[in-house]
Parts: C-alpha cells; structure tokens; sequence
C-alpha cells in the first residue's frame, strides 16, 4: 500500500510558492533584508537622488489594469500558477517512485475581481470603490473561514518519507545530499523537493519564485516612492480629507492595515463607512494618479541601475515558465 505524506512548512520555498499576497506592505522590507545574501545587498544599494516622473500623474482611481517596469520582472499570478503546478506534478511523481502518495498543501491567496495580472502584489491597496462600498478592506468575498480546526487528520510522517522528500532524516537540517536507497530507488540530492527544484531552475536550491535582488529592489522602490515628498504631499491631503469626515489615519497604508478589520470575516459597518470614505478622498486628491506616477519612475531608476542582475531575472524567469509550461502540456 501505498503511503501518504503532506508538507506543512518543512520547506520555505513551498510555502512562498503557495501564498499570494494581495498587498506588500512596507513593514516587510525589514524581512527581506535579514534574508539578503552580501552579493544581492550590493547590487540593491539605496538611491540617492528622487528620479523625475517619467510622465504626467494620470488621473485615476485605480492601477491595476496599468503596467510597472518590474511586472516582466517579477512573477505574474498566471506564472506562478504554472510553475506552482509544474512543482507540485514533479514532487509528486519523484515520491512516487519511493512507494508514497505525496499530497502537498495549498493555500491560494483570494484576489478580487479586479486584482491586476500583470504582477502578484496590489501596490495600492484596494481601488475599486463599489467593491470597497460592498466589501471594506476584506477580500471580495469575505475572508476565509479558518480551516485548522476542521477535524482532518494529517498522516503521519515516516522516517522514509522524510528521507525521500528532503535527502535527509536529520532535524538539525533542512535538506541533505540524499543517496538513501528507498524501495530499490536512490534518493536524489535535496530529495525529492531538489529534484523538482532543480528540473524546474537548475540547480537543487535554486528559486522557484522571485530571487532575493528582486525581491529587493521591488520592496525598495516601493518604500522609496512611499517615502518620496510627492506621495507623502498627497498621503498628507487624503488624510485631512479623511480627518473633514471624522476618520484619523495618516495614510492609504493606515487605513488598510488597521487591525480592526481583522476581527470578522466579513465588513462591520463601521469599515465599510471608512473604506467608502478613503475611495472618496482617493478620487479627490487623485491618490492613485501620482502614487502610479512616483512609483513608475523609482522602478525605472532601479532597473537602470541594477540593469545586468535584472536581466538576468527576466532570464530565469522565462526559462522556468517555459519548462513548467512544456511539463504541464507534456504530462510530466
């Protein structure tokens, strides 16, 4: 009989695989710096001069159907469907050879309908004001009910099938060089999650996702551009217009964030007051428009600047799409 084992968050790549963040906030910049190697720090150095605007603020209450220099740069939500697919079929298949059924877990972040497809993180936060009038600060939807507790057992792991999806069986270690005989079969470096890793990279340990430069270089340049004196001129209008209707948060980011939202599943009446409102003094001050406009152009000033590195990115990038791709329509 064949034995079924699942992941929980053995492996940092899987979960980044599987979680879709609908908004990057900036209070994640400190994470990935703790996570930078020394040779991505050098090539993601601060700016020291605010680029000019490469064009005109638009006027516009939403971005998501506008592109950003990074999109090609950064994996896509119909990329990372491919690759997480493509990942999952090759786990699997390698662990089948050992004897066991291997389920990997799965969390899809929701995105609303409007959520833009061109890249995975919303950088201004929520922009449809009917879905905000209807739904606040919550997915469209509503959030997820939590699952933890719903009485599903999970199977437990055997020393083998640990060997056989990491290439070891000591705690001290994450993965292992593997080498192990299983059911007649040797284990591959990294196990079965290297062997995946490696048909869809290249190398064991290579990334299935974004790399560190580019997740550094987009985290900074959306610090920068929320930092830069035009997105705090017009943070600083939103929010006295925010304050004339009787709501206190400094900026968009505030006002997303606030934890009280987190309290129910779907909106109080009280969020769906303030989101309606924040959509309202958006459109006014033309939040969205010089936000776009700011943050276009600190991406263009950091591609220029990391230009090599970058390219590439968009290098790998593509190769792993186009493996994942050729894997799915082959059936593995």
């Amino acid at each position: 009989m064949k034995e079924i084992t699942q992941v929980s968050s053995r492996s940092c790549r899987t979960a980044a695989l599987l979680i879709t963040l609908p908004l990057l906030l900036a209070g994640c910049t400190s994470a990935v710096g703790e996570n930078s190697k020394s040779s991505d720090k050098a090539e993601a150095q601060a700016s020291v001069k605010a680029p000019a605007l490469v064009f005109a603020p638009p006027k516009i209450d939403s971005a998501n159907n506008r592109p950003l220099p990074l999109d090609k740069y950064l994996v896509n939500p119909s990329q990372q469907s491919i690759i997480d697919k493509a990942y999952k079929k090759l786990v699997s298949t390698c662990m089948a050879r050992f004897g066991f059924e291997y389920k990997l877990s799965t969390y899809q972040g929701q995105r609303d309908s409007d959520a833009p497809t061109t890249r995975v993180s919303g950088h201004y936060g929520h922009q449809n004001s009917k879905l905000m009038a209807k739904w606040g600060y919550h997915p469209e939807g509503g959030a997820p009910i939590n699952q933890s507790s719903s009485g599903t057992s999970i199977p437990k792991v055997t020393p083998n099938q640990k060997v056989a999806e990491l290439g070891t069986s000591d705690p001290k270690h994450n993965f292992g060089p593997g080498g192990q005989v299983i059911h007649g079969h040797t284990v591959p470096n990294h196990g079965c999650i290297g062997e995946a890793t490696k048909r869809l990279t290249g190398t064991v340990d290579g990334k299935l996702l974004d790399p560190q430069i580019a997740v550094n270089v987009n985290f900074k340049t959306m610090y920068e551009a929320r930092q830069d004196k035009r997105t705090k001129s017009v943070f600083a209008k939103w929010s006295l217009c925010m304050k004339d209707r009787g709501f206190n948060y400094k900026d968009p980011l505030a006002a997303i964030s606030d934890p009280e939202w987190q309290k129910s599943s779907n909106p109080t009446a009280h969020e769906l007051k303030v989101a309606t409102t924040d959509a309202a003094c958006r459109h006014k001050e033309n939040v969205v428009g010089i936000w776009y406009a700011v943050d276009y152009a600190y991406e263009e000033q950091a591609l220029a600047a990391n230009a090599a590195a970058m390219a590439k990115v968009k290098a790998n990038l593509e190769s792993k799409v186009r493996i994942a791709t050729q894997l799915m329509a082959n059936n593995g």
